[in-house]
């Protein structure tokens, strides 16, 4: 172990690292510490004079060990590249050492921070399968190590082939496969789900109510919500009070989207999608530039999302999902943070299918003819569970009351009714070739495809009455995440799984 050591030259970053660290550090603290930061703001709002002082030197306290932590982290990190495969120590008071063999790399990306810029530095992200939050950054290196050192974890991770058409890509340099400009970003911005995510972020700030409560009071207080009402009463009159409130809530409702929209062009300005030989690069950022890449035999499934936005736009998202792991891949999540997707956004209908056939050959979307789950027991399962809670509730109302409440039932039975037919027109499963499909939506789809052999696990599971009926919920486990089909009739479902496991044991091609 000593002569491997011996070997090993150990690498330091740039001291601009330190920055790094900090920003890593901060957006940490952002993510999980909303509820705490809520409660710091309602604390210094309603404390005194004592107070605020104590808690603006706890603040620069709190920033003066952060910015210390974050040079010793510098200071303590080394990495190594040697062989086959990426070192990296790291760790002040707990030391640890990742090894990482080139062949598990799922995605090499290069990251061109706006602070790194200046020196000619960049962050180099390495993200493997079956590291839960184990990724690896190398940030503050020169750009053009970073450059070099993917081309080494790409080439070593390399799967061997055939096909000529792939050979002579990689012999003539890049190949461009696409490009969105300005007007493409701001669809997929349209198109997207930042706005979720801020919606989840108010109501993260929220869950902390005693303290929001407080927070709520101090701004009442100072914004003199009363006197604003009675100004703008006595200078347009209750009317124009009223129109005036419709409209700032409108103003709110299309800031929403502008959010979105600026984080997609933040993130994806410029956007360029290419290839050369197995590897796929797709590069875009306004401040922060973003380089990613990724080998073709790493993608676990292709996944087409169209909501409502995207299909009024008629454009389509897709995203390349890859070897995964944590709890995401049980339920269904996509891991977040360095396992991000990679994203192909705003698509035309014929650049999908023509990417769809680049990324899968032979895969024929267009040729998906897709078997519908069985609709009345579904139905009948949905209508069953919403019984006891809306008669309870119609009841209650219309005994205590009035009769009119009895009126609800019909209404909520219409409704759930709708919903299951809705859902049920949109969802679809199908067989093409060597490749499943798996479609889900209510207004909008979301399309899964997947070559039949990277399939890990197929469940089969039926109830009592399911079985009676010939029906069963089919699970399709992938190394990425896991789809649920409900109510396939069993032949069906048993097909599946044959298949399946028929092209898992007939190919020797790799499933990560």
């Amino acid at each position: 172990m000593s002569d491997t050591n011996a070997a090993q030259e150990w690498h330091r970053t740039s001291p601009v690292a330190v920055v790094f660290f900090l920003f890593r550090t901060a957006r940490q603290f952002a993510a999980n510490g909303l509820p705490a930061i809520a409660v710091i703001i309602a604390a210094y709002a309603s404390g005194g004079t004592g107070r605020k002082a104590l808690m603006v030197a706890g603040l620069l306290l709190f920033i003066l060990i952060s910015v210390i932590a974050s040079f010793l982290n510098w200071l303590r990190f080394r990495f190594c590249i040697t062989g086959d495969r990426v070192l990296v120590r790291s760790g002040v008071l707990h030391r640890e050492e990742l090894s990482v063999e080139f062949g598990r790399v799922q995605n090499v990306n290069i990251r061109e921070p706006f602070y790194m810029r200046p020196f000619s530095l960049a962050v180099l992200a390495i993200d493997t399968a079956g590291s839960s939050q184990k990724e690896i950054f190398l940030g503050g290196i020169n750009k053009d190590l970073a450059v070099r050192l993917r081309e080494t974890i790409l080439a070593g991770g390399k799967e061997q082939t055939d096909d000529p058409a792939v050979e002579a890509s990689a012999s003539s340099g890049p190949t461009t496969l696409l490009s969105r400009d300005v007007k493409d970003i701001i669809i997929y911005g349209l198109t997207v789900n930042f706005i979720l995510w801020f919606v989840i972020a108010i109501g993260a700030f929220f869950g902390a109510w005693d303290s929001s409560e407080e927070v709520l009071k101090w701004l009442a207080a100072k914004i003199q919500l009363q006197d604003v009402v009675q100004a703008a009463e006595n200078s347009v009159g209750l009317l124009g009070s009223i129109l005036l409130l419709l409209g700032l809530v409108l103003a709110v409702f299309l800031l929403l989207p502008l959010i979105s929209v600026l984080g997609a062009l933040f993130r994806h300005y410029g956007y360029e999608l290419s290839v050369e030989g197995e590897t796929y690069r797709k590069s875009g950022g306004l401040l922060t530039r973003h380089d990613e890449s990724m080998k073709r035999h790493k993608i676990q499934a292709l996944v087409l999302k169209q909501n409502f936005a995207a299909l009024f736009l008629k454009r389509i998202n897709m995203q390349l999902r890859v070897a995964s792991a944590g709890s995401g891949i049980e339920s269904g999540q996509l891991p977040t943070g360095g396992k991000a997707t990679f994203l192909v956004p705003a698509l035309h209908e014929p650049e999908v299918l023509e990417l769809a056939k680049e990324f899968f050959p032979a895969c024929d979307v267009a040729g998906a003819r897709f078997s519908r789950v069985n609709r009345r027991r579904m139905t009948t399962l949905v209508l069953a569970l919403i019984t006891v809670p809306v008669l309870a509730v119609t009841t209650s109302l219309g005994l205590l009351l009035s009769w009119k409440f009895f009126a609800i039932a019909p209404l909520a039975y219409a409704i759930a009714w709708s919903a299951v037919s809705r859902y049920w027109k949109k969802t679809g499963y199908a067989v093409v070739g060597e490749y499943g499909f798996v479609r889900h939506g209510f207004i909008g789809t979301e399309t899964t495809v997947f070559p039949l052999f990277k399939v890990q696990r197929v469940d089969i599971r039926q109830t009592p009455g399911q079985r009676r009926k010939g029906l069963a919920h089919l699970g399709i486990h992938l190394a990425s995440h896991s789809l649920k089909i409900p109510y396939v009739p069993i032949e069906d479902a048993e097909q599946f799984r044959d298949l399946s496991l028929y092209c898992v044991e007939s190919t020797d091609r790799a499933w990560y």
